[in-house]
């Protein structure tokens, strides 16, 4: 991966689309069945889902309406207290119109260590952030998010032994990133459908509530 002369152009552009968003978000009393994965045209989740697909529109298909999304998640932590692991929630998934077979992607959720923030040897290119209280590492195909998310009632204290853990996958971008504003965008977008997931659930510390603003940490491979 080389790194692109035109990234601080792509970053002010990523901080301009985010920081545009979020005083409509409707209440949790007023989000739809498929608010998980609802990018409207011109939000900037679509923005920056278009950015790094590279397409103009692209077909959304959820994986579970919104209230079994939010009992999968629950019930996934209670099997991670039971097991020290769970299986993660495939959630949506994003096609890119007029390209069949070339790739999709992909959000999906689940539980993690706490530890896994910052452990594991990242691949070449790799970036790590730090955002609002979250971390997140992107690379040229895969993009995670871990921040703490405090749910309610009796799952309170098993939540807080634990990552609330956003992972995508942007297959469509296999071998083609070829500069850090994409990594950027793909971070940012993460961050916006965690916060999505993260308000269905209910967390009380709204881990996600501010606006992401990138910026990775130093150090970072080149």
């Amino acid at each position: 991966m080389r790194s692109s002369r035109t990234w601080p152009l792509l970053v002010v552009s990523v901080l301009f689309t985010v920081t545009s968003c979020s005083d409509g978000t409707p209440s949790r009393a007023e989000r739809p069945d498929d608010y998980a994965c609802a990018v409207s045209a011109g939000s900037p989740e679509a923005k920056l889902l278009s950015q790094v697909m590279r397409t103009d529109s692209f077909t959304t298909r959820n994986g579970y309406r919104s209230p079994r999304f939010v009992e999968k998640a629950q019930d996934r932590l209670r099997e991670y207290g039971e097991e020290g692991k769970t299986l993660a929630v495939r959630q949506c998934f994003f096609f890119p119109d007029g390209r069949s077979g070339d790739g999709q992607t992909t959000v999906e959720y689940g539980w993690a260590p706490l530890s896994d923030a910052q452990k594991g040897t990242d691949a070449a290119g790799t970036r790590r952030y730090r955002l609002n209280g979250a971390t997140g590492r992107s690379g040229d195909v895969t993009t995670d998010l871990y921040v703490r998310c405090e749910l309610p009632g009796e799952l309170k204290e098993p939540s807080k032994k634990v990552l609330f853990h956003a992972g995508v996958s942007f297959t469509t971008n296999l071998g083609t990133v070829e500069d850090h504003g994409t990594q950027d965008q793909q971070m940012s977008f993460v961050y916006l459908m965690a916060r999505r997931a993260t308000e269905l659930l209910g967390c009380e510390n709204r881990p996600l509530a501010k606006d992401p603003v990138v910026r990775p940490l130093t150090g970072n491979a080149p």
